[in-house]
Parts: structure tokens; C-alpha cells; sequence
């Protein structure tokens, strides 16, 4: 009998540390493409933003943070110094994250011992990296947001509104938007008797846009008859159709949105402020500085014809100035209204119990305190939807999955780190001579 002979096999096991290692960061590169592409970072009232883009809904509060244009629907992200950056940080982060993931992969599936150390050794490397990235991006967006929010402009009070009219608002372009104007396609007849309103040859009964704005009359709101009853607005008692008068309803256009607040009570498009004559001079509030409304453009109040700084009685009521407790006419008394401009000072008493709202505990004096109360001044809107209100904001799915992907990330490097790659190769000793020979005894 020869001496034996021995041969070395070499056994590969797959350690499942590394393997749910591996899961954890195949999980953080999915999460992160979706958290990149998303636009829900920050959630605020109304709109919300992502690294690279930013969407507006109906209702949100204005003015915008931020100078963001009051459209709805989404668009490209604001062009902030620190959003790029943690934009940037965040795309890093995402690389390095992938490129740790197929090391940790190539490490489990090779067999050479030499080729797992290396594998392993760069993945843990480049996990580290991007787990540098995305931790910074996840601190620098949100505190610089929320100082930037911070400094916004105050709420007024109104909302991005949904527009059902995207046509033209002044079809002749004679300067008279056509809804306060008499002869829209200024052909010399007026409308009510034209029966051919966009004058392009085709009779109304059978022009499926009549106005050729090129929306459809079936998709084209009707300003002069919001709820298509057949009865024009300006002798429609309820303007919306929702059974509620127009005198009692606090939502003529039943669009959600107090009138307070709504900007365009009626939904057809058209700004309040260009539908309405205050001082019936037939120039739209808009354009009109002397408008019977006491505001900063506005010289002569009364539209006396007497400037105010020279007119005795500003508010027309028939008492001079200097004898009159009210000289704007707005129902706050001088000597409280001390600016005379209808704006509300320190001083005010809403619930007129002679203590001023600054330290009243209950301004409205509806039994709630103001710090339990959502309507102070129990005028029927909100509080946080009232100018001034303050304004919040939410982290969104993108954020969370960044944090998430950070924690994923950290438990895979550890992982990798503890879980020695050498105990993935294991060596056996075989003697090939003995069992050569039980091999031919047993064919004897």
C-alpha cells in the first residue's frame, strides 16, 4: 500500500449576513431613483416641491413662497442654491450607492478569496460615500427650506383658482374685455341681438364655439349664465344652482372657496376685480384709481373731484373730517383706526368688550379661547386660511425614503465590516488513494 494521497477542495458558503446586506442596499437604489424623480419632498399648503420639480394645486394660499407663478400643475424645481446642492448631493449619494450594491453582488458570487476581499473592501468604501451624501442632503434641504419659508410673504387671504375659460377674453382686441363689453366681435351689433357673436359666418344655434376662442362651448364656462339654467346671472337669485340665494351664499360659485377669499366669485376666469364698477363709472376696479374703494392708489375716496389731502369730508358722508369719528367710512372708529385706512391696528375690539383683541383672551367673545379657537375673529374662515396665517409644511415620500435609504445603508456597511469575507471559504482534505482502493475491492 503506497502512501496516500491527499487533495485540497475548496468549499464555497454564502454568508447571509452579506446577503441581507446586499437586500438592504438593492432596496436604497430603488428607493432613491423614485425619491429623485418625485416632487413630494416638501409638502406645504397647496404645493409641494422635489429636488427637481415643483406642482401647485387649487386652493393653495397666496401670495406663493418662494415668487413660485400661480399656475396649476407641475414644473421645473426653483433654482435655490441649496436645492441644487442637495440635488447634487443626492444624485452622488445614488451612484455611490449603486456602485457599493454591485461589488457587495460580484463579492457574494465570486470564488476567488482575493477577488471577495477586494470587492468587498471598495463597497464598503463607496457605501460610506454615499452614505456622506445623501445624510448632507437630508440636513441642508430641510433647515434652509424652512428659514426661506420663514421670510415668505404673509397669506392675503385668497387662493390659486382652477380657470374653466382659457380662450380669449377680448375677442375684437378693442380694449373692453368682452365680458362688460356690448359688441364682443365689434361688427355694430350688440350681442344680446347679434345671432353670429364670433362674426366668423356661422350662426350660434349651429357654431359649436361661438365665441371662437377655440374651447368648445360644451368645455367653455358661460360668464353671463354660471350654472347653464337659462337665466343670466345679473337676474339669477342663485347664481350656482345650489339652492342657496346668492344674497345668503358665501360661495357664489360653489367652487369650495369663500368668496372672502375667492377671487373670481363666479369661476368664469375673469378676476372679481375686472367685473366690478364700485363707483358705476364704467371702469373696472382694476384699472380704476378712483374707484370708490379707500386703497393706496386711490387719491380722491369720495370721487368728489377733491383730492383727500384737500377735501374736508374724504368719505363723503356729509361730516367734515375733523368732526367725523370715521373719516374712511369703514366702520372702525378713528380712535382706533388711527391710519384711516381701513386697516386694523393693535387696537382693535372685534367683540366690542372694551378690551382690545392684543390683550383679549377671546376676541370674538364666542365663550372659545383664541388659543382653542380656529376662528378667532368668528368671521368664518380659519384662521391659517386668513392673511397672515402661518404657513406649514410636511416632509414627503422623497424625504422619508432618503432617511430610510441612509438607515439601510449604515446597517449594510456594518454588516459588511463585521462579517469576515474569509469565513466564506472553506478548505477539505480528501485522500484519493484509499478510497481508490475501496473502490476496486469493492468491484472484486
Amino acid at each position: 500500500m503506497g502512501a496516500p494521497q491527499v487533495t485540497i477542495e475548496t468549499i464555497t458558503v454564502t454568508r447571509p449576513l452579506k446577503v441581507i446586506a446586499f437586500t438592504c442596499c438593492f432596496i436604497t437604489v430603488i428607493l432613491m431613483v423614485a425619491a429623485t424623480s418625485t416632487a413630494d419632498w416638501m409638502i406645504a399648503e397647496g404645493w409641494r416641491e422635489g429636488l427637481f420639480m415643483q406642482c401647485i394645486n387649487v386652493g393653495a394660499p397666496t401670495p406663493l413662497p418662494f415668487d413660485m407663478a400661480e399656475e396649476v400643475g407641475c414644473g421645473k424645481a426653483r433654482g435655490a442654491s441649496y436645492l441644487r446642492g442637495a440635488a447634487a448631493l443626492v444624485i452622488i449619494g445614488l451612484i455611490f450607492d449603486f456602485f457599493g450594491t454591485f461589488l457587495t453582488g460580484l463579492g457574494l458570487r465570486s470564488t476567488d478569496p482575493n477577488k471577495k476581499y477586494k470587492y468587498y473592501r471598495v463597497a464598503i468604501y463607496a457605501l460610506i460615500l454615499s452614505l456622506i451624501a445623501l445624510l448632507l442632503a437630508a440636513i441642508i434641504y430641510p433647515v434652509q427650506f424652512s428659514k426661506d419659508l420663514a421670510n415668505a410673504k404673509e397669506k392675503d387671504g385668497g387662493v390659486v383658482e382652477p380657470q374653466i375659460f382659457k380662450g380669449s377674453l377680448d375677442f375684437d382686441g378693442d380694449g373692453i374685455l368682452d365680458i362688460v363689453d356690448d359688441d364682443d366681435d365689434n361688427d355694430g351689433l350688440d350681442d344680446h341681438e347679434d345671432d353670429d357673436d364670433d362674426n366668423d359666418g356661422i350662426k350660434d344655434d349651429v357654431d359649436e364655439d361661438d365665441d371662437n376662442d377655440g374651447v368648445p362651448d360644451d368645455e367653455d364656462g358661460n360668464p353671463e349664465d354660471f350654472d347653464g339654467d337659462g337665466i343670466p346671472n345679473d337676474e339669477d337669485e342663485d347664481d350656482d344652482g345650489d339652492g342657496i340665494d346668492d344674497a345668503e351664499d358665501d360661495d357664489d360659485d360653489n367652487d369650495g372657496y369663500a368668496d372672502s377669499v375667492d377671487k373670481d366669485d363666479d369661476n368664469d376666469g375673469i378676476p372679481d376685480i375686472m367685473e366690478t364698477d364700485t363707483d358705476g363709472d364704467g371702469e373696472m376696479d382694476g384699472v380704476d384709481n378712483n374707484d370708490g374703494i379707500n386703497d393706496e392708489d386711490d387719491d380722491d375716496f369720495d370721487n368728489d373731484g377733491i383730492p383727500d389731502d384737500e377735501d374736508e369730508d374724504d368719505d363723503g358722508d356729509g361730516i367734515a373730517d375733523d368732526v367725523d369719528d370715521d373719516d374712511d367710512n369703514d366702520g372702525i372708529p378713528d380712535d382706533i383706526d388711527d391710519d384711516n385706512e381701513g386697516e386694523e391696528d393693535e387696537e382693535l375690539d372685534t367683540d366690542g368688550d372694551n378690551i382690545p383683541d392684543s390683550a383679549d383672551a377671546d376676541d370674538d367673545g364666542d365663550g372659545v379661547p383664541d388659543d382653542e379657537d380656529e376662528d378667532d375673529d368668528n368671521d368664518g374662515i380659519d384662521d391659517d386660511d386668513e392673511a397672515g396665517g402661518a404657513r406649514t409644511y410636511t416632509f414627503g415620500f422623497g424625504y422619508g425614503a432618503t432617511w430610510g435609504s441612509i438607515i439601510l445603508i449604515f446597517a449594510s456597511v456594518v454588516l459588511l465590516i463585521c462579517d469576515r469575507e474569509s469565513e466564506e471559504i472553506f478548505y477539505k482534505e480528501r485522500q484519493v488513494e484509499e478510497e481508490e482502493e475501496e473502490e476496486e475491492n469493492g468491484e472484486a
